[in-house]
């Protein structure tokens, strides 16, 4: 099992912000150099085959237990996404994305047809970037050209979201994630849950021996908000009907004030408790 961290830098997008303990804002990515051609794909990556069929996932699984049953902190540098798809108008918003799926090969993710992120494998989560308001085609395919998902999603005006890519009983999906920013000082930050483990389906988090505590966080589910002192706090993840006090995972985290965390569950393997956990902070400009 194995934890990752993921620290998202300030955006420079100006939302709209009524008063409100928490508002949706996350920052933008920062600078990459990562080159494109003029279209805003990557070059020698053909479009997405729209005609191909899905092809059965021939990724090898790891078994039960192969990893360290220890905690690995990992930094996650956010892959490349294009600054801006047919942003002709003043109404975007920002997009990122999250491959929460166990059992594939990195994924190619479009926009309309438009390269966004070459290569996005477990556990990885991209930059921010700008998108068109309104309805947008994505569609997540193969280094080899399958498709293995085209859904239309609904981007929102000076709003930020997280497009996870997830596992579920009927093949791969998409779940749209309103990202957050805290507005509670400098001295507190806000935490929350969200749980895309389908092998886990009702997990339990705790900060700092019940300091700050979610339970039954269900598949699919993402909690709202608690406010957390600033400080460094031990993160515990166990399945609900856990009672013997045994946990899956545990991580170190530092709470910054005015600073949004999101831990993600989801799975390295499509067996019981094969999870790992992402937290990614989201800081108000």
């Amino acid at each position: 099992m194995e934890s990752l961290f993921y620290m998202q830098n300030d955006t420079e997008m100006e939302p709209n912000m009524p008063p409100a303990p928490e508002e949706d804002e996350s920052q933008a990515a920062e600078e990459n150099g990562n080159k494109t051609d003029e279209t805003g794909g990557e070059p020698g990556v053909p479009p997405p085959n729209m005609e191909t069929e899905q092809p059965v996932p021939n990724y090898p699984l790891p078994e039960a237990g192969s990893e360290s049953t220890g905690t690995s902190i990992i930094t996650v540098f956010p892959k490349p996404i294009i600054p801006c798809y047919f942003c002709g108008t003043d109404q975007n918003g920002l997009v990122r994305f999250l491959n929460a799926v166990a059992g594939y090969n990195p994924f190619l993710i479009y926009i309309n047809n438009q390269l966004a992120v070459n290569g996005l494998s477990n556990g990885e989560i991209s930059q921010h970037g700008r998108v068109s308001a309104g309805d947008q085609t994505i569609t997540i395919g193969g280094q080899a050209g399958y498709v293995y998902l085209e859904k239309k999603i609904t981007v929102p005006i000076d709003r930020a979201i997280t497009v996870a890519i997830i596992n579920t009983d009927h093949g791969l999906d998409l779940m749209v994630i309103l990202d957050m920013y805290c507005n509670a000082g400098i001295n507190t930050g806000c935490f929350r849950v969200c749980n895309l483990s389908i092998t886990n389906q009702g997990v339990r988090v705790i900060l700092n021996g019940q300091n700050v505590a979610f339970f039954d966080v269900n598949y699919m589910q993402v909690t709202s908000f608690q406010y957390v002192s600033t400080g460094f706090y031990m993160v515990s993840v166990s399945n609900n009907n856990t009672h013997s006090g045994s946990f899956l995972l545990t991580s170190d985290i530092y709470i910054r004030g005015n600073a949004s965390y999101t831990l993600y569950v989801f799975n390295w393997s499509n067996v019981e408790d094969a999870i790992r956990i992402l937290i990614v902070e989201d800081r108000r400009p």
